[in-house]
Formats: structure tokens, sequence, C-alpha cells
């Protein structure tokens, strides 16, 4: 049981670092630019730290459910919204 919260969670987070990727290369039109590169990548463990805390933290992977209800999907919404403010906010600095 616990190794399938592992590698559920670890998808998310891999997700989340694929996603920041994913918008770059999408917003310099799949060329990104060697400074903003670097950028994308220095930020890139942050971005993942970020996420994978804050999944922990609102317990998105206290079980594997078949049916998720609409608390689970509440808390979901709210902790990659928060993520996504808190990597933006740093990105903004």
């Amino acid at each position: 049981m616990y190794a399938q919260r592992f590698i559920v969670f670890l998808h998310d987070v891999i997700a989340a670092g694929l996603a920041w990727m994913l918008a770059f290369w999408l917003r310099f039109n799949l060329d990104i630019p060697a400074e903003f590169g670097e950028v994308m990548l220095s930020h890139l463990p942050w971005v993942i730290g970020v996420h994978a805390g804050i999944f922990w933290t609102f317990r998105l992977y206290r079980g594997l459910w078949r049916y998720a209800s609409l608390p689970d999907l509440q808390r979901i919404l709210i902790a990659v919204g928060i993520a996504a403010d808190a990597v933006c906010a740093d990105a903004l600095r």
C-alpha cells in the first residue's frame, strides 16, 4: 500500500516539474532563450519541492480511492492553487 502511495506521489511531483518546463517551452514558442532556460532549470528544484510539500501537507495521498468525493476534489484544487501561487510568487521576485 505504501509503495502505491509513493508511486502516485512521485508521479504527481514529476508531473508538476514537467508542467513547469512545458509552460516555459510553450511561452517561448518551442524555443527557450538561454537566459530563460537557466531560470527555468534553476527554479525547478524549488517548484518540485513546493509541490511535494504542499501535496503531502494536504494529505492527498491518505489512500488510493476508486471514487473520489467532492471534498477530495476540493483538497486537490486548494493544494494545486496554493502550490502554484507559491511558485509564481517566487518566480516574480
